[in-house]
């Protein structure tokens, strides 16, 4: 790591011109490099940003035409009603990382073009408005030609205190519906509680078919949480899912395709009538969980239903790497302890009793 002032490296040269013809002061830009690199000023690659306002666009758009940047991580200034001139990245091609208030984010990646894009960060935190819907940002969608090579979305909240009001899951996720291609969705709350509902879930599974990784973890849950309804729909509709987390079940109330399509022991091949569009092969989902635990008191009836309900909808789960347990007290008493130990047990019976695992035991 060293600061370097930006006329020693040769790649910024068009970039340094630009600041010097608009007489923009600059300071010594940091430069961090591999320890084995010997030419450290040749091999620029990454760049780190704070746009402090839309004024400073045609200076971004400069650093955008540097080829060998092909990284950034931008700070968006409050963008409130205006609108951000269209920029083109043809060079951004592995992760872009955007800091700020949600919306304004949402509104600066509109107006950008960067369609070699692999990786896109979000790391937001909520506008004074909250997300109540009202702003005009959660209602836009970033163009498909803008993102074509896009496949990884992340969201990281950044708030720095305890939000009381839960973030739905179709806000944060709206903008992106036109990116069928997307494979990778994240979302991680640490601050605030998350609203998924099973109209949410569907929504996702009917945009992103090709997903091969959903993570929607929080800290916490209030409010709606979605159903066994929301497994099937995604066991039916994303059949290349590899790894799934989700924030809650609500193991009350578990939705109404169960009492249609009741758990079948997973055989080869599996019972046609009961495994619909998903009839073809079993389902490859190997790493499967839920980031918040909760404490029903679940019979063994009730918590025996919902495990054969995931064995037969993912009966590929790698135990070892979805079953995460600390021994506490909470997660012994914890429903999910219940569930997996019950899962673990149809799994055992599957191997070695099969066409006999799901048989009521008397």
């Amino acid at each position: 790591m060293g600061s370097y002032p930006p006329e020693c490296i040769p790649r910024l040269g068009s970039f340094i011109q630009a600041l010097t013809a608009l007489r923009i002061h600059h300071k010594p830009i940091a430069v961090q490099y591999a320890s084995q690199t010997r030419t450290p000023l040749l091999h620029v690659s990454h760049a780190e940003c704070i746009l402090e306002s839309l004024q400073q666009q045609s200076l971004l758009q400069r650093l955008f035409q540097v080829r060998e940047l092909t990284s950034y991580d931008i700070e968006i200034p409050i963008l409130g009603a205006k609108a951000a001139r269209k920029m083109f990245a043809r060079y951004v091609k592995e992760e872009l990382t955007l800091r700020g208030e949600l919306p304004s984010i949402v509104q600066f990646a509109m107006a950008l073009t960067a369609e070699a894009l692999c990786k896109l960060v979000v790391r937001f935190h909520r506008s004074q408005c909250d997300m109540d819907g009202t702003d005009f940002a959660y209602l836009l969608q970033l163009p498909e030609s803008a993102y074509a090579n896009l496949r990884t979305v992340k969201f990281i909240e950044t708030e720095a205190h305890v939000r009381f009001t839960a973030v739905p899951l179709v806000y944060l996720l709206r903008p992106l519906h036109r990116l069928h291609q997307l494979e990778d969705i994240e979302v991680r709350l640490e601050k605030s509680a998350m609203r998924v509902r099973d109209e949410d879930i569907w929504q996702l599974a009917t945009a992103w078919s090709r997903l091969r990784r959903l993570v929607l973890s929080c800290t916490r849950c209030t409010g709606d949480v979605p159903t066994l309804d929301s497994l099937y729909t995604l066991a039916d509709r994303c059949r290349f899912l590899q790894e799934l987390v989700l924030p809650q079940l609500d193991l009350q109330r578990l939705g109404k395709v169960i009492e249609q399509r009741p758990p079948v022991e997973p055989l080869l091949p599996p019972p046609a009538p009961y495994w619909g569009a998903s009839r073809e092969r079993p389902h490859k989902l190997r790493v499967f969980g839920v980031a918040c635990d909760s404490m029903t008191r679940l019979s063994d009836r009730q918590a025996t239903r919902i495990a054969r309900c995931i064995d037969s909808l993912f009966p590929d789960i790698d135990l070892d790497a979805s079953w995460k347990t600390d021994d506490s007290v909470e997660t012994l008493l914890g429903d999910w302890y219940a569930i997996w130990v019950n899962i673990t047990t149809a799994k055992a019976l599957r191997k070695f009793a099969p066409g006999r695992a799901y048989l009521d035991r008397k």
